[in-house]
Protein backbone atom coordinates (compact mmCIF):
# COMPACT_ATOMS: atom_id res chain seq x y z
CA UNK A 1 0.00 0.00 0.00
CA UNK A 2 1.87 3.09 -1.27
CA UNK A 3 0.80 6.19 -0.79
CA UNK A 4 3.41 8.95 0.92
CA UNK A 5 2.24 12.01 1.28
CA UNK A 6 4.39 13.22 3.75
CA UNK A 7 7.72 11.62 4.30
CA UNK A 8 9.92 11.70 7.89
CA UNK A 9 13.27 10.68 7.52
CA UNK A 10 15.01 9.35 10.19
CA UNK A 11 18.76 9.23 10.39
CA UNK A 12 20.06 10.19 7.24
CA UNK A 13 22.72 7.68 8.49
CA UNK A 14 23.28 4.55 6.59
CA UNK A 15 24.42 0.98 7.14
CA UNK A 16 28.16 -0.68 5.65
CA UNK A 17 28.02 0.47 2.03
CA UNK A 18 27.42 -1.62 -0.71
CA UNK A 19 30.69 -2.73 -2.56
CA UNK A 20 30.67 -2.24 -6.42
CA UNK A 21 31.57 -5.94 -6.09
CA UNK A 22 27.87 -6.44 -4.59
CA UNK A 23 26.06 -4.26 -7.01
CA UNK A 24 27.92 -6.23 -10.07
CA UNK A 25 26.59 -9.82 -8.66
CA UNK A 26 23.20 -9.01 -7.85
CA UNK A 27 22.60 -11.49 -6.06
CA UNK A 28 18.87 -11.67 -4.40
CA UNK A 29 17.70 -12.88 -1.37
CA UNK A 30 13.66 -14.52 -0.72
CA UNK A 31 12.29 -16.19 2.46
CA UNK A 32 10.50 -18.72 1.23
CA UNK A 33 8.74 -18.67 4.78
CA UNK A 34 9.43 -17.82 8.10
CA UNK A 35 9.55 -19.91 11.01
CA UNK A 36 8.68 -20.28 14.74
CA UNK A 37 9.13 -22.07 17.90
CA UNK A 38 5.88 -22.10 19.51
CA UNK A 39 4.67 -23.81 23.25
CA UNK A 40 2.04 -26.43 23.39
CA UNK A 41 -0.02 -25.63 26.87
CA UNK A 42 0.86 -28.52 29.37
CA UNK A 43 3.75 -29.24 27.40
CA UNK A 44 7.36 -28.88 28.30
CA UNK A 45 8.72 -26.21 26.18
CA UNK A 46 12.77 -27.48 25.77
CA UNK A 47 13.82 -30.54 24.14
CA UNK A 48 15.23 -32.93 25.98
CA UNK A 49 13.72 -31.31 29.46
CA UNK A 50 10.92 -34.37 30.06
CA UNK A 51 9.87 -37.56 28.41
CA UNK A 52 6.37 -36.14 27.25
CA UNK A 53 7.60 -32.47 26.03
CA UNK A 54 6.17 -31.00 22.90
CA UNK A 55 6.37 -28.21 20.72
CA UNK A 56 5.59 -26.35 17.37
CA UNK A 57 8.72 -25.82 15.57
CA UNK A 58 9.27 -24.58 11.48
CA UNK A 59 12.72 -23.42 10.44
CA UNK A 60 13.12 -20.22 8.29
CA UNK A 61 13.27 -21.62 4.78
CA UNK A 62 14.98 -19.11 1.92
CA UNK A 63 16.32 -19.00 -1.28
CA UNK A 64 19.48 -17.01 -2.38
CA UNK A 65 19.62 -16.59 -6.08
CA UNK A 66 23.10 -15.76 -7.27
CA UNK A 67 25.80 -16.12 -10.56
CA UNK A 68 25.36 -19.53 -11.53
CA UNK A 69 23.48 -20.78 -8.17
CA UNK A 70 20.22 -21.30 -6.53
CA UNK A 71 20.76 -21.66 -3.10
CA UNK A 72 18.10 -23.46 -0.41
CA UNK A 73 18.45 -22.44 3.05
CA UNK A 74 17.72 -24.96 5.89
CA UNK A 75 14.69 -26.70 4.01
CA UNK A 76 13.75 -28.31 7.58
CA UNK A 77 10.07 -28.73 9.24
CA UNK A 78 7.20 -26.99 8.15
CA UNK A 79 3.56 -26.62 9.16
CA UNK A 80 1.17 -28.77 6.65
CA UNK A 81 0.74 -27.10 2.90
CA UNK A 82 3.69 -25.19 3.55
CA UNK A 83 6.33 -26.69 1.21
CA UNK A 84 3.30 -26.95 -1.41
CA UNK A 85 3.43 -22.85 -1.13
CA UNK A 86 7.48 -22.97 -1.56
CA UNK A 87 6.94 -25.63 -4.45
CA UNK A 88 4.27 -22.65 -5.93
CA UNK A 89 6.72 -20.17 -5.11
CA UNK A 90 9.82 -21.36 -6.85
CA UNK A 91 7.71 -22.57 -9.69
CA UNK A 92 6.14 -18.70 -10.27
CA UNK A 93 10.32 -17.71 -10.14
CA UNK A 94 10.94 -20.79 -13.01
CA UNK A 95 12.93 -23.00 -10.24
CA UNK A 96 12.50 -26.58 -10.44
CA UNK A 97 14.06 -28.83 -7.82
CA UNK A 98 16.38 -30.06 -10.20
CA UNK A 99 17.28 -26.61 -10.98
CA UNK A 100 18.88 -26.04 -7.21
CA UNK A 101 22.68 -26.16 -7.12
CA UNK A 102 23.25 -25.87 -3.40
CA UNK A 103 21.49 -26.38 0.27
CA UNK A 104 23.28 -24.44 3.24
CA UNK A 105 22.32 -25.95 6.75
CA UNK A 106 22.90 -23.65 9.40
CA UNK A 107 23.73 -26.66 11.80
CA UNK A 108 22.34 -30.45 11.73
CA UNK A 109 19.06 -30.10 14.08
CA UNK A 110 16.26 -32.00 12.77
CA UNK A 111 14.51 -29.35 12.33
CA UNK A 112 16.21 -27.68 9.76
CA UNK A 113 17.56 -31.03 7.69
CA UNK A 114 14.17 -32.96 7.81
CA UNK A 115 13.33 -31.87 3.73
CA UNK A 116 16.81 -32.51 2.37
CA UNK A 117 15.95 -35.01 0.19
CA UNK A 118 13.51 -32.32 -1.98
CA UNK A 119 17.05 -31.58 -3.60
CA UNK A 120 18.39 -34.86 -4.76
CA UNK A 121 21.13 -33.01 -7.61
CA UNK A 122 22.05 -30.26 -4.92
CA UNK A 123 25.70 -30.08 -3.31
CA UNK A 124 25.13 -29.75 0.81
CA UNK A 125 27.14 -27.29 2.45
CA UNK A 126 27.27 -27.23 6.33
CA UNK A 127 30.11 -25.38 9.10
CA UNK A 128 32.91 -27.89 7.20
CA UNK A 129 31.91 -29.55 4.04
CA UNK A 130 30.23 -29.85 0.96
CA UNK A 131 28.29 -33.05 -0.09
CA UNK A 132 27.23 -34.41 -2.99
CA UNK A 133 26.57 -38.04 -4.21
CA UNK A 134 29.63 -39.93 -2.44
CA UNK A 135 31.42 -37.05 -2.87
CA UNK A 136 33.10 -35.50 0.94
CA UNK A 137 34.97 -32.38 0.33
CA UNK A 138 36.24 -30.18 3.30
CA UNK A 139 36.20 -26.58 3.53
CA UNK A 140 37.51 -23.68 5.72
CA UNK A 141 36.21 -21.24 7.77
CA UNK A 142 35.11 -18.08 5.06
CA UNK A 143 34.62 -20.44 2.55
CA UNK A 144 33.07 -19.00 -0.90
CA UNK A 145 30.28 -21.26 -2.63
CA UNK A 146 30.00 -18.44 -5.43
CA UNK A 147 30.73 -14.50 -5.25
CA UNK A 148 29.10 -12.88 -2.51
CA UNK A 149 27.56 -16.17 -0.97
CA UNK A 150 29.98 -17.24 1.65
CA UNK A 151 29.92 -19.79 4.82
CA UNK A 152 31.45 -18.68 7.97
CA UNK A 153 31.54 -20.78 11.01
CA UNK A 154 29.57 -19.13 14.22
CA UNK A 155 29.48 -21.74 16.41
CA UNK A 156 27.19 -21.54 20.05
CA UNK A 157 23.83 -23.02 19.48
CA UNK A 158 25.89 -25.89 18.60
CA UNK A 159 29.43 -26.81 18.00
CA UNK A 160 28.73 -27.20 14.03
CA UNK A 161 26.79 -24.27 13.61
CA UNK A 162 27.65 -21.86 10.68
CA UNK A 163 26.03 -18.54 8.91
CA UNK A 164 25.59 -17.76 5.11
CA UNK A 165 27.02 -14.29 4.42
CA UNK A 166 25.42 -12.99 1.10
CA UNK A 167 26.29 -9.50 -0.61
CA UNK A 168 23.42 -8.21 -2.48
CA UNK A 169 22.53 -4.40 -3.85
CA UNK A 170 20.83 -3.86 -0.40
CA UNK A 171 23.65 -4.56 1.98
CA UNK A 172 24.68 -7.82 3.61
CA UNK A 173 22.17 -10.92 4.61
CA UNK A 174 23.39 -13.01 7.42
CA UNK A 175 21.38 -16.78 7.86
CA UNK A 176 21.63 -18.05 11.00
CA UNK A 177 20.73 -19.45 14.22
CA UNK A 178 22.58 -17.40 16.22
CA UNK A 179 19.13 -16.10 17.05
CA UNK A 180 15.87 -17.77 17.11
CA UNK A 181 14.10 -14.51 15.96
CA UNK A 182 13.54 -10.85 15.37
CA UNK A 183 14.97 -8.35 17.79
CA UNK A 184 18.09 -10.29 18.24
CA UNK A 185 16.19 -12.81 20.22
CA UNK A 186 16.58 -14.78 22.62
CA UNK A 187 19.14 -12.80 24.44
CA UNK A 188 20.70 -16.03 25.95
CA UNK A 189 19.72 -19.61 24.15
CA UNK A 190 18.77 -21.80 26.09
CA UNK A 191 19.92 -24.56 24.20
CA UNK A 192 23.54 -23.65 23.27
CA UNK A 193 26.11 -25.87 23.84
CA UNK A 194 28.99 -23.03 24.52
CA UNK A 195 27.34 -19.69 25.42
CA UNK A 196 30.82 -17.83 25.24
CA UNK A 197 31.28 -19.02 21.95
CA UNK A 198 27.63 -18.04 20.92
CA UNK A 199 28.76 -14.36 22.45
CA UNK A 200 31.44 -14.44 20.24
CA UNK A 201 29.89 -15.34 17.09
CA UNK A 202 27.10 -12.85 17.42
CA UNK A 203 29.52 -10.11 17.52
CA UNK A 204 31.10 -11.40 14.01
CA UNK A 205 27.86 -11.41 12.55
CA UNK A 206 26.90 -7.92 13.99
CA UNK A 207 29.78 -6.80 12.64
CA UNK A 208 29.22 -7.90 9.22
CA UNK A 209 25.53 -7.97 8.88
CA UNK A 210 23.14 -5.00 7.66
CA UNK A 211 19.99 -7.99 7.78
CA UNK A 212 19.65 -10.92 10.01
CA UNK A 213 17.45 -13.58 8.96
CA UNK A 214 17.43 -16.01 11.95
CA UNK A 215 16.34 -19.23 12.43
CA UNK A 216 13.25 -19.41 13.49
CA UNK A 217 11.28 -15.84 12.48
CA UNK A 218 11.15 -13.06 9.72
CA UNK A 219 14.44 -11.15 8.62
CA UNK A 220 15.17 -7.81 10.56
CA UNK A 221 17.37 -5.00 9.68
CA UNK A 222 20.56 -5.36 12.32
CA UNK A 223 20.07 -2.83 15.12
CA UNK A 224 24.15 -2.56 15.61
CA UNK A 225 24.90 -2.41 12.19
CA UNK A 226 27.72 -0.09 10.97
CA UNK A 227 27.44 3.76 9.91
CA UNK A 228 28.59 5.30 7.28
CA UNK A 229 28.28 8.74 5.89
CA UNK A 230 26.50 9.22 2.11
CA UNK A 231 26.86 12.51 -0.08
CA UNK A 232 23.33 14.67 -0.01
CA UNK A 233 23.46 14.19 -3.73
CA UNK A 234 22.80 9.73 -3.02
CA UNK A 235 20.46 10.53 -0.45
CA UNK A 236 18.32 12.90 -2.63
CA UNK A 237 18.50 10.80 -5.47
CA UNK A 238 17.21 7.53 -4.04
CA UNK A 239 14.29 9.75 -2.04
CA UNK A 240 13.07 11.09 -4.78
CA UNK A 241 12.99 8.21 -6.47
CA UNK A 242 10.95 6.45 -4.27
CA UNK A 243 8.64 9.28 -3.48
CA UNK A 244 8.03 9.71 -7.67
CA UNK A 245 7.67 5.56 -7.43
CA UNK A 246 5.24 5.90 -4.53
CA UNK A 247 3.23 8.41 -5.67
CA UNK A 248 3.17 6.13 -9.13
CA UNK A 249 1.54 3.37 -7.12
CA UNK A 250 -0.83 5.89 -5.47
CA UNK A 251 -2.16 6.81 -8.85
CA UNK A 252 -2.74 3.44 -9.52
CA UNK A 253 -4.57 2.87 -6.54
CA UNK A 254 -6.94 5.87 -6.79
CA UNK A 255 -7.78 4.77 -10.49
CA UNK A 256 -8.16 0.61 -9.83
CA UNK A 257 -5.21 -0.18 -11.84
CA UNK A 258 -4.04 -3.15 -10.31
CA UNK A 259 -1.24 -4.06 -13.27
CA UNK A 260 0.36 -0.21 -12.17
CA UNK A 261 0.08 -1.10 -8.57
CA UNK A 262 1.92 -4.61 -9.70
CA UNK A 263 4.32 -2.34 -11.36
CA UNK A 264 5.99 -1.13 -8.64
CA UNK A 265 7.48 -4.43 -7.45
CA UNK A 266 10.41 -5.93 -8.81
CA UNK A 267 9.49 -9.03 -11.31
CA UNK A 268 11.10 -11.23 -8.18
CA UNK A 269 9.53 -8.85 -5.22
CA UNK A 270 8.05 -10.65 -2.05
CA UNK A 271 4.61 -9.29 -0.47
CA UNK A 272 3.50 -10.52 2.73
CA UNK A 273 0.07 -9.34 3.52
CA UNK A 274 -0.76 -10.23 7.10
CA UNK A 275 -3.72 -12.25 7.34
CA UNK A 276 -3.63 -13.07 3.62
CA UNK A 277 -0.21 -14.85 3.04
CA UNK A 278 2.64 -14.52 1.13
CA UNK A 279 2.73 -13.44 -2.76
CA UNK A 280 6.12 -13.79 -4.49
CA UNK A 281 6.44 -12.46 -8.53
CA UNK A 282 4.94 -9.48 -9.67
CA UNK A 283 2.05 -11.50 -11.24
CA UNK A 284 0.98 -12.66 -7.89
CA UNK A 285 0.88 -9.53 -6.60
CA UNK A 286 -1.00 -7.87 -9.32
CA UNK A 287 -3.73 -10.61 -8.43
CA UNK A 288 -3.92 -9.74 -4.77
CA UNK A 289 -4.46 -5.97 -5.69
CA UNK A 290 -7.18 -6.78 -8.32
CA UNK A 291 -9.09 -8.49 -5.53
CA UNK A 292 -8.69 -6.09 -3.00
CA UNK A 293 -9.66 -3.41 -5.71
CA UNK A 294 -12.58 -5.64 -6.64
CA UNK A 295 -13.91 -5.41 -3.62
CA UNK A 296 -14.12 -1.91 -2.83
CA UNK A 297 -11.33 -0.78 -1.33
CA UNK A 298 -10.10 3.09 -2.03
CA UNK A 299 -8.81 5.90 -0.32
CA UNK A 300 -5.41 4.63 1.34
CA UNK A 301 -3.34 7.12 2.96
CA UNK A 302 0.09 7.26 5.43
CA UNK A 303 0.06 8.31 8.72
CA UNK A 304 3.55 8.94 10.30
CA UNK A 305 5.34 7.52 7.70
CA UNK A 306 9.11 7.53 8.23
CA UNK A 307 11.85 6.76 5.61
CA UNK A 308 15.42 5.50 6.57
CA UNK A 309 17.89 5.18 4.14
CA UNK A 310 20.05 1.90 4.39
CA UNK A 311 22.79 2.63 1.71
CA UNK A 312 22.87 4.61 -1.99
CA UNK A 313 20.87 2.30 -3.65
CA UNK A 314 17.73 1.28 -0.90
CA UNK A 315 15.30 2.09 1.71
CA UNK A 316 13.14 1.16 4.37
CA UNK A 317 9.20 3.49 4.88
CA UNK A 318 7.44 1.76 7.49
CA UNK A 319 4.27 3.45 8.89
CA UNK A 320 0.47 2.99 10.27
CA UNK A 321 -1.63 3.33 7.13
CA UNK A 322 -5.68 3.54 6.57
CA UNK A 323 -8.50 3.16 4.20
CA UNK A 324 -12.00 3.29 4.06
CA UNK A 325 -12.76 -0.44 4.55
CA UNK A 326 -9.48 -0.94 6.75
CA UNK A 327 -6.56 0.09 9.09
CA UNK A 328 -3.17 -1.36 9.43
CA UNK A 329 0.80 -0.68 9.78
CA UNK A 330 3.43 -1.05 7.42
CA UNK A 331 6.53 -3.18 8.80
CA UNK A 332 8.86 -2.83 6.11
CA UNK A 333 8.72 -1.38 2.39
CA UNK A 334 12.28 -1.85 1.17
CA UNK A 335 12.59 0.11 -2.24
CA UNK A 336 15.66 -0.34 -3.91
CA UNK A 337 16.97 1.82 -6.32
CA UNK A 338 17.39 0.25 -9.94
CA UNK A 339 19.94 0.87 -12.67
CA UNK A 340 17.61 3.04 -14.51
CA UNK A 341 16.99 5.14 -11.93
CA UNK A 342 13.27 4.05 -10.86
CA UNK A 343 12.79 2.96 -7.57
CA UNK A 344 10.80 -0.61 -7.05
CA UNK A 345 9.74 -2.70 -4.30
CA UNK A 346 11.90 -6.02 -3.03
CA UNK A 347 9.65 -6.68 -0.17
CA UNK A 348 6.82 -5.36 1.40
CA UNK A 349 5.49 -6.45 4.17
CA UNK A 350 1.84 -5.05 6.17
CA UNK A 351 -0.66 -5.54 8.43
CA UNK A 352 -4.56 -5.52 8.84
CA UNK A 353 -5.41 -4.37 12.40
CA UNK A 354 -9.00 -3.77 11.78
CA UNK A 355 -11.49 -2.95 9.95
CA UNK A 356 -13.78 0.02 9.98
Amino acid sequence: MKMVIVIVLVGFWTVTGVSTYAQSIENRVTVLTPGYVQSIEGKGFLPGAQTDGARKVASTISLVQGEDTVLIVDPGMAAPKVWNNIFSTLHSLNIAPKDVTHVFISHHHPDHTTHLGLFPDAVIVDFWASYIDDLWEDHPDNYEIAPGIKVIRTPGHTDEDASLMVETAEGTYAFTHLWWGPNLEPKEDPLAEDPNGLIHSRQRVLQQADWIVPGHGESFLNPRRKVVDLTKEQRDTLIQAVEKASASWTEAFSNGDPAGCANAYEVNAVMTAKPFGTFTGRNSIQSFWQKLLSQGYANVRYNEPKLEVINARTAVLSSKWEMNKAYGVITKELWVLQRDGLAKLKIDAFEVLGKK
